[in-house]
């Protein structure tokens, strides 16, 4: 099971911009989530095409189960 934890902001331009982080930490509550989103805000370390962050929206954790319909080829 492959599982990210994505916050989500508003930008400038009115729009949302996902940001996933991989295998959070066990154990990853409200308050160190609000703290990390906190952080992305003040460094806004994207594009401008996007426009800014300006605000922490929400945040979700997804679990998400990979099943191959068909194997992968090996050489």
């Amino acid at each position: 099971m492959k599982e990210t934890c994505q916050l989500t902001f508003l930008t400038s331009k009115n729009r949302n911009r996902v940001v996933s982080i991989n295998d959070p930490q066990a154990g990853l509550d409200g308050t160190l989530v609000t703290i990390a989103a906190n952080l992305l805000l003040e460094a806004n370390p994207f594009d401008e095409d996007t426009g800014d962050l300006v605000e922490f929206v929400n945040a979700q954790r997804v679990s998400v189960a990979i099943h191959n319909v068909i194997a992968p080829v090996v050489a």
